[in-house]
């Protein structure tokens, strides 16, 4: 035990939610079956060391501490309902080390167990609306008022999502375990998604500082999804690519925006004002997850791909030097895996700044019915239309961009631009 103080001890459990909440959590759901239950419990277990540990001291292994309390707080709240009777009577058997063993790891879970739990939290029978969000509680132990500012939507709303969630958990028999070999390739990508999706918020506005918390929380959950998956395997390829990606695209967010709130073109960006540690680890993993990909057959994913990409406009010293080339080929290999338009609207503007604007144009009319009523097709249309020439069909496109466009900022931008194509500048 260390000296008690009450600064210490606060110190000690915002370690813990910090550190440790994943293997805290996974531990007791794994003990009591019951994935609202277990997050009560580790709530309970949380506040009474905030409440006795001033007194008591620090134990030398805070989150065993933890665990052990909350498994004993669940097996309680077990016991008052009556369909769990046999199994907390059977818990109530098993032996459970003191609240202040010092066993350092004692209890705690297999990298299996907490790879479980983010299964789980993003499992595809959960509402969609809720995955993220029962990720962000339940493994990484976020505040639900601050999950409820990433995702726009008042307190109670978010904590009546959450219930439903653990609800459909316990409902549903959602089994808590990793996927098996059958079935891991397409829930893991589920994972991915998921966690993308929630990146996607932070991306979507980078000034704003509750999505960029979000962004911050996604790129934790990569992380602690590459560590928990078995290296030289696709589904560890598809990891690494898609911390990579999130990396490589957040090291970007402060050169994304000006002043005005209006976006920032790659070419254009200040890239003095990049991250420049997150865009080298970004580069890292990538260049090592390709490397793997090409030396032992592993097939990469879209994620990868979609990385590479992401690695192609970050390497460069100077946007001038961009390899456009290679960009088209790799949206071409995206294509493959991800028959979504997007994709081919950004291969249709890397074939325009590769040299190949009609090309580019071509391309556009591949999806324009699939991207009719999206500000961003109109938005291409008249850029390429004004790289040849064709500047009153720009400003034409353009100001249909405008009419679509979701934010004031974006809107102001394509007027501005349409303006400037029927003036001919």
């Amino acid at each position: 035990m260390t000296a008690p103080t009450e600064r210490g001890a606060a110190a000690a459990v915002a370690a813990v939610v910090a550190d440790d909440h994943p293997r805290v959590m996974a531990a007791v759901v794994g003990t009591l079956g019951d994935w609202s239950i277990a997050e009560d419990a580790v709530q309970d277990a949380l506040e009474r060391a905030l409440a006795r540990w001033p007194a008591d001291g620090v134990p030398d292994s805070p989150a065993a501490w933890i665990t052990t309390v909350a498994r004993r707080r669940g097996i309680d709240l077990l016991r008052s309902r009556a369909a769990a009777d046999r199994a907390a009577e059977r818990l109530a058997h098993e032996p459970a080390a003191e609240p202040d063993d010092a066993s350092g790891a004692s209890g705690f879970p297999h990298d299996d167990e907490r790879l479980a739990l983010l299964h789980t939290a993003c499992h595809p029978a959960i509402a969609a609306d809720a995955r993220a969000a029962l990720a962000l509680r339940a493994v990484l132990g976020v505040p639900v008022e601050r999950i409820a500012r990433l995702f726009g939507v008042g307190e109670d709303a978010m904590q009546k999502r959450l219930v439903r969630a653990r609800a459909k958990i316990r409902n549903a028999g959602i089994p808590y375990r990793v996927p098996g070999p059958a079935e891991l390739p397409g829930r893991s990508e589920g994972v991915r998604q998921v966690l993308y999706g929630l990146f996607a918020i932070g991306y979507a506005a980078p000034a704003d500082a509750d999505a960029r918390a979000a962004a911050s929380e996604a790129i934790r959950l990569a992380r602690l999804l590459r560590e928990l998956t078995p290296e030289r395997t696709h589904e560890r390829v598809e990891a690494d690519g898609l911390l990579a990606l999130m990396l490589l695209q957040h090291a970007r967010r402060d050169a994304r925006v000006r002043a005005d709130g209006s976006a920032v073109p790659l070419p254009e960006q200040d890239r003095d004002r990049w991250d420049r540690a997150l865009a080298r680890e970004g580069l890292a993993l990538v260049d090592a997850a390709l490397a793997l990909a090409a030396s032992s057959g592993l097939a990469g994913g879209r994620h990868l791909v979609h990385a590479a990409i992401a690695a192609e406009h970050v390497r460069p010293e100077l946007a001038a030097r961009i390899d456009h080339g290679r960009v088209v080929e790799l949206y071409r290999v995206l294509e493959r895996l991800d028959g979504s338009p997007f994709v081919v609207l950004n291969r249709a503007i890397a074939q325009a700044n590769d040299g190949d604007a009609e090309g580019g144009l071509a391309a556009l009319d591949e999806v324009a019915d699939a991207l009719e009523r999206h500000h961003l097709l109109h938005a291409a249309r008249g850029d390429l239309l004004r790289r040849v020439g064709r500047d009153a069909e720009a400003a034409e496109a353009l100001r249909r961009g405008a009419g679509l466009a979701p934010t004031d900022a974006e809107r102001r931008a394509l007027v501005e631009a349409a303006a400037a194509a029927e003036a001919g500048r």
